[in-house]
């Protein structure tokens, strides 16, 4: 049994899921339409599938040593959202959700940093990738300041058009 990391940056804990998250989860990011709106089916969930969802990550996390992790800030304890790897096809894909209360902080970015340092210094990995719907412009935004490059666009992925992007070991 692999262990997924627990990361620090100035303002995030980037911990492994627990069960224990279900609420929270879905609380700020499955009952939230805004939030919603960009991931998948693009519609909220109930907490059923919200379990199920954490369940694969904690499962994941186990297998592979890393995964989709809870996001928290530290200076308050609260629960911001997720960020990780995940597979995606035959390579590693970087992603994160934050609920609508922490958008705008620079959060997405900071977790994402220190993720990609985490795959490339650690994990040693190549390359990793990375998927957004074409209109999450914030997403995106994301992505070019983490230094990834736009690929273009593919419907490989979520039944819908994706804007893909990658970045390479430094």
């Amino acid at each position: 049994m692999n262990t997924a990391p627990t990361l620090t940056t100035e303002r995030l804990l980037i911990r492994p899921f627990t069960l224990a998250d279900v609420d929270d989860y879905q609380r700020v990011l499955h009952s939230d339409p805004a939030v919603m709106r960009y991931l998948p089916g693009g519609v909220t969930k109930p907490r059923n599938e919200t379990a199920a969802e954490l369940q694969g990550y904690i499962d994941h996390c186990a297998l592979h040593g890393y995964g989709f992790e809870a996001l928290i800030e530290r200076a308050t304890g609260a629960f911001v959202g997720d960020v990780g790897l995940d597979h995606l096809d035959d390579q590693v894909a970087i992603g994160y959700t934050l609920g609508s209360a922490f958008w705008g902080k620079g959060y997405a970015t900071e977790a994402a940093r220190a993720v990609l340092a985490y795959g490339f210094d650690v994990l040693q990995l190549k390359a990793i990738v990375a998927i957004a719907q074409p209109e999450n412009t914030a997403s995106r935004r994301v992505l070019e300041r983490l230094g990834m490059t736009y690929a273009g666009e593919t419907d490989r992925y979520y039944d819908t058009i994706m804007a893909v992007y990658h970045i390479e070991h430094p």
